[in-house]
């Protein structure tokens, strides 16, 4: 996918992904497509260094007091405060004395430390997203221009009239599907009529591939010309046959579809 075609979405997406609200399968396929696209990588480490800043220029803002009863509530660290004290065995008549442990080795330290850093991310998170409506956004980077991929000649056919007189040259893109008629020396059309190309089945009626534009060059879409044993070129009333399955005007060219290599 390219995501240059639309204005202001690299941006957008770079922003979510450095906050972290871009999750899930979004957030691999843009990594995915990042890892081939410097300007995206751009996008990010622009958004990752804008919000560094905000770090150290916000204030600090303390939480009302009820953020920390709603945060142990969340984390059922009530609930799970009362079980511990219910499973405390019943002390014995003689109290076993043992030495205080040290503060790195307290429960009640590493929940409360838990707790305080999960309520600052969620208001830094606030705080960033407040102060993004007042940064302004970084231009869209423009694309390299994309250099066309050569054509890839799959299948070829020459197309003769009656007397083995070679008329028209079909070669067929078997990547792209597009086919492309070259007239040859002595090819002629028609005033009032339209030349049709048909691909001729092993079994079937014809199938029609596009009618022909006057004179030079054409070039169009069809899929499986690789199918066709054989191909042929009829004259038509002006926009092509009224038949669906076939010709109804004379075959004045036809050719066998072989392999380019």
């Amino acid at each position: 996918m390219d995501l240059h075609r639309y204005a202001g979405l690299v941006d957008q997406l770079a922003a979510e992904y450095t906050l972290g609200v871009l999750r899930g399968g979004s957030r691999r396929r843009f990594e995915a497509i990042s890892q081939h696209d410097p300007a995206i990588r751009l996008a990010v480490e622009t958004w990752r260094l804008r919000l560094e800043a905000m770090t150290e220029l916000g204030a600090a803002v303390a939480p009302p007091p009820e953020i920390w009863p709603a945060i142990e509530r969340r984390l059922n660290l009530v609930n799970a405060r009362r079980d511990a004290v219910a499973a405390r065995p019943v002390p014995s008549a003689a109290p076993v004395t043992r030495p205080k442990p040290n503060w790195f080795e307290n429960l009640s330290f590493w929940r409360s430390w838990s707790i305080a850093a999960t309520a600052i991310a969620a208001i830094a998170l606030v705080v960033s997203i407040r102060e993004l409506s007042t940064v302004a956004p970084v231009p869209a980077p423009v694309p390299a221009p994309q250099v066309a991929e050569e054509p890839r000649i799959g299948y070829v056919a020459t197309l003769a009239d009656d007397k083995s007189n070679a008329r028209m040259l079909v070669t067929w893109d078997d990547r792209t599907s597009e086919v492309t008629v070259r007239r040859l020396s002595g090819s002629s059309d028609p005033s009032d009529k339209s030349m049709q190309l048909w691909g001729l089945p092993k079994e079937g009626h014809p199938v029609s591939l596009g009618v022909l534009p006057v004179g030079g060059t054409a070039r169009f879409k069809a899929a499986y010309v690789n199918a066709y044993p054989i191909l042929a070129v009829s004259v038509e009333p002006v926009g092509g046959s009224p038949n669906p399955n076939g010709p109804t005007g004379p075959v004045v060219y036809t050719g066998k579809v072989i392999p380019a290599a």
